[in-house]
Parts: structure tokens; C-alpha cells; sequence
């Protein structure tokens, strides 16, 4: 009878761990993928990204295993550079099998953020949608440390932050409310392209590969 009681708090102490399955479709060039079935350990997602680098376009859609930080959705407007993300997380048996649409394009919603042109970061950009928030990024690539400023909502802010820090990223992120509230600065960078690998190694997707987004 012992045995048997301590079996039961066991068992009520240590449940059993249930696997999730979840599909995942992670595009690679030339940005198409193979939709398979994996384990997961909290959350499955399906997220349409939308960017526009340089005025160009390029959607990428995935399906993958996620955590809270992973399910994002707004935009981050770095004026050379906006990006949408519209993330949909659900936690039953293959529950991320539909696409998500493409956030909406969002109208000038009348808040200013400083943001960065080459050397100089004292240009404005006017946010749009829900973007409330100005952002300032700071990290560094190899021996070049790199400014990003635009505007941002506030759950691409707390996803970034979080993505930073579980990847123990170094560097930081601030996100303030307020007209211009990031701050002017002149700074040395030589390469435009420098700024992007950390940009987007911050955002909750990691495994996308860099170049999904250059074409």
C-alpha cells in the first residue's frame, strides 16, 4: 500500500510531459519550403513577414515551433527598412496547418521617431498603424558597432527584447513613447548591409536565413 501511495504522488508530482506536433515549413532560397511534422516542446505558430528593404518587397511565410516572445504581431519602421510580422500561435495537435495573412498597411498615425540615414541618425520617420513606440537599437557587427532608430509597436518591442535576451544577444533595445523620445546622434558605419544580419537575428526567427530576404 506504500508503494502504491508514493507511485501516486509521483505521479501527481511529475505528470506525464505530452508532446505537441506542430508543422514546420522554414523557406530557404530560393523561398520555398517542405511542410513536415515535428515535436514541440510549448506552442506551434504560422507567421506571414512582410519586408520592404530599399523599396523592395519580399514576403516570406513560415510554420514552426514557438514560444510566447515568438507570437508577434506589428511593425518596425526603420525608414530604409519596414518590416510586418503577423504571427498566429496555437497550442493543439497540428493547429498552425492555415497561413496568416499579411498585416495591413497601416496609415501615418501622427507620432515622429528619429531614425538613420548612413552616418547620421537625426532624420524623422513618421510611424504608422499601431506603431507607438520609437525604438533604439544598438549592437555591433564583427568590430563595427551599429544604430538602428525607427518606430516600432509595442509587442514587436517586447518580442525583440525577449528574442535578445533568450539568444543572449549583446547589445540593447529601448522602445519610449513620446514624439522623438530616441534621441539624434551622429555615428561612423560604413555599410548599410552591416545593420541588417543583427537586425533581423533579433526578431523571433532566427532559423529564417538572412538571404530569404535580399532574393
Amino acid at each position: 500500500m506504500r508503494l502504491q501511495v508514493t507511485l501516486m504522488l509521483i505521479c501527481l508530482l511529475f505528470p506525464e510531459v505530452q508532446g505537441l506536433k506542430c508543422y514546420q515549413c522554414i523557406p530557404v532560397p530560393p523561398g520555398t519550403c517542405t511542410q513536415t511534422q515535428v515535436d514541440c516542446p510549448d506552442q506551434c505558430s504560422s507567421t506571414t513577414m512582410v519586408t520592404y528593404i530599399a523599396g523592395l518587397k519580399q514576403d516570406v511565410q513560415m510554420k514552426k515551433c514557438a514560444t510566447s516572445p515568438e507570437c508577434v504581431s506589428g511593425s518596425m519602421n526603420l525608414g530604409a527598412m519596414k518590416i510586418s510580422i503577423n504571427t498566429k500561435c496555437c497550442s493543439t495537435d497540428l493547429c498552425n496547418s492555415q497561413s496568416v495573412p499579411a498585416l495591413s498597411t497601416g496609415s501615418p498615425n501622427g507620432r515622429k521617431c528619429y531614425t538613420c540615414d548612413n552616418n547620421d541618425c537625426t532624420g524623422i520617420v513618421d510611424c504608422e498603424g499601431d506603431e507607438d513606440h520609437c525604438v533604439n537599437i544598438k549592437s555591433s557587427a564583427g568590430n563595427v558597432k551599429v544604430t538602428l532608430k525607427g518606430c516600432a509597436s509595442k509587442s514587436v518591442c517586447d518580442g525583440v527584447q525577449a528574442s535578445m535576451s533568450s539568444a543572449g544577444v549583446s547589445g540593447s533595445l529601448n522602445c519610449c513613447q513620446g514624439n522623438l523620445c530616441n534621441g539624434a546622434e551622429r555615428f561612423y558605419l560604413s555599410l548599410f548591409l552591416l545593420i541588417l544580419g543583427p537586425l533581423l537575428s533579433f526578431l523571433p526567427f532566427s532559423s529564417l536565413s538572412f538571404s530569404v530576404f535580399l532574393g
